[in-house]
């Protein structure tokens, strides 16, 4: 079923873990089973033209690192064989020389989970040591290698793919001081965005998702959902456990937009488990104290949003702030969604506190100024009675129904004995808003959101004709750093 089938329907992902067992098959039976060429010759075309699907040319994986774990592990077998029998080097292929970055990126040393995708959430970063063992060394990468001695060293396999292993030259480890701590994996839509790329345990985490892939499969994650680890802990999460797969749990509320960070309109979200529900990362730069990403995900909703543009600035390493801009074909209400383990602490009429370990994050829901917030910690449609899972649901509504929405929320991640000093602000301007943020040290971030590009907007001797500008003073009110995006 499997040859030739396999080159034109690539996308059946329990195949993509087996294909390659026939071209190690072929090339072991070689001149004794008559088949066994045809098998060695359908493997190479598939790993030519066809593999992997759910990947993109910068290192990115869709379905999740589950998922990637279980089938890369299983191929890097026949890439072993492809280099001894064909003198064909898989590192060579442009996904195959970025692939390591994806767990580098996704879990720092010392992370607790695994990001978007089926089967990710209590993974923790050691759980790629023996994959990316074995890719530090057939791919030559130093960066990878170092990932793997930050989590004790390579990973021991014995018997004679150990050996075959073992006789791979040993790869110099490289600290990533000379990467970018945020990276952007364009072709399956995820950025993840990090203060501290070589320790988690030090690290303000923010994933987004807006994929071309759309919902299908094991990356079923809505568009413009996003993840938010601080200091290493899940603080804002998916929601829900797989307690089977096509469950009524799992169908009806992991595959639904209410599920995870995202928006919904009139209680409905995006088109779940479908491939043309896409999203896209339109922008994305990173700079050593500033991150800053589009996302726009209407298509997702099939005809029930016009726009669902958000835009996300991390200031380094404890402001976040987004902005969404949302428009329907008619009057509508919008919901904007957040979950976590445990119960959010309301400080405010608008603001929350979510504490994960020794780990914690203020949430202020700036914009609009009365929103109807509900928070709860019963599923619509809860696991099977033998999954003991308690995980919290928080709604921010609007009030009143209109075709156009925006929302401004800011993310003060912390450490959970520190205590946050001041509220954020925002002035509603012309054309736009400033919001102000306090910083731990004293000082202030002010952030100008610019509804109008290439349009002059000023507020507080501050001004900028780009999307969003921002502006960071200490304690005294001496300028500390900046950042303007790049066009509209």
């Amino acid at each position: 079923n499997l040859s030739p089938r396999h080159l034109w329907r690539p996308y059946a992902s329990p195949s993509n873990r087996a294909w390659h067992f026939l071209g190690e098959i072929g090339i072991a039976f070689h001149g004794e089973i008559p088949a066994a060429a045809e098998w060695a010759w359908f493997a190479a075309n598939v790993f030519a033209n066809v593999y992997p699907v759910w990947s993109d040319e910068d290192g990115g994986w869709h379905e999740g690192t589950a998922y990637w774990v279980s089938y890369i592990g299983r191929f890097t077998w026949w890439a072993d064989v492809m280099r001894a029998a064909m003198d064909i080097n898989a590192y060579d292929k442009p996904y195959f020389s970025k692939i390591g970055y994806y767990a580098m990126y996704v879990a720092p040393p010392g992370t607790r989970s695994g990001g978007f995708g089926d089967q990710t959430p209590n993974r923790k970063s050691s759980s790629y040591r023996s994959l990316m063992t074995v890719l530090a060394a057939q791919g030559s990468n130093p960066h990878w290698q170092w990932y793997v001695d930050a989590h004790g060293g390579p990973a021991q396999v014995g018997g004679h793919v150990g050996f075959v292993r073992g006789s791979l030259p040993r790869v110099s480890a490289k600290t990533p001081d000379d990467l970018p701590s945020s990276r952007l994996f364009r072709g399956t839509g995820l950025a993840f965005l990090n203060s501290d790329l070589a320790n988690g345990e030090n690290n303000v985490q923010f994933h987004l998702k807006s994929s071309s892939f759309g919902t299908q499969s094991h990356g079923y994650e809505s568009q413009n959902a996003f993840l938010l680890y601080v200091h290493g802990e899940r603080m804002f999460i998916r929601s829900g456990k797989r307690d089977s797969y096509g469950s009524a749990h799992h169908r009806k509320w992991m595959w639904n937009t209410k599920s995870v960070n995202c928006i919904t309109v009139n209680g409905e979200g995006q088109k779940g488990h479908d491939s043309s529900a896409s999203g896209q990362i339109t922008t994305f730069q990173t700079t050593r104290d500033f991150d800053y990403l589009v996302g726009e995900a209407a298509p997702a909703y099939k005809g029930k949003l016009k726009r669902f543009t958000r835009r996300v600035l991390f200031a380094k390493p404890d402001t976040i702030v987004i902005w969404d801009s949302l428009q329907a074909p008619g009057p509508s209400s919008f919901e904007w969604r957040l979950h976590a383990s445990n119960e959010m602490a309301k400080l405010g009429s608008q603001s929350y506190r979510a504490v994960k370990g020794k780990a914690a994050c203020r949430v202020e829901f700036v914009h609009p100024p009365q929103l109807a917030i509900t928070q709860t910690d019963k599923f619509e449609t809860p696991p099977r009675p033998r999954v003991k899972l308690v995980e919290h649901h928080l709604t921010a509504a609007t009030t009143s129904k209109n075709e156009t929405a925006e929302f401004v929320t800011v993310f003060r991640p912390h450490k959970a004995a520190a205590k946050l000093q001041g509220e954020s602000t925002v002035q509603e301007l012309p054309g736009g808003y400033l919001v102000t943020i306090p910083s731990p040290a004293g000082g202030l971030t002010r952030v100008l959101l610019n509804s109008r590009p290439d349009t002059k907007l000023t507020a507080q001797g501050l001004e900028t004709t780009n999307e969003v500008a921002a502006f960071r003073t200490d304690a005294g009110g001496k300028p500390i750093g900046h950042f303007v995006c790049a066009g509209k």
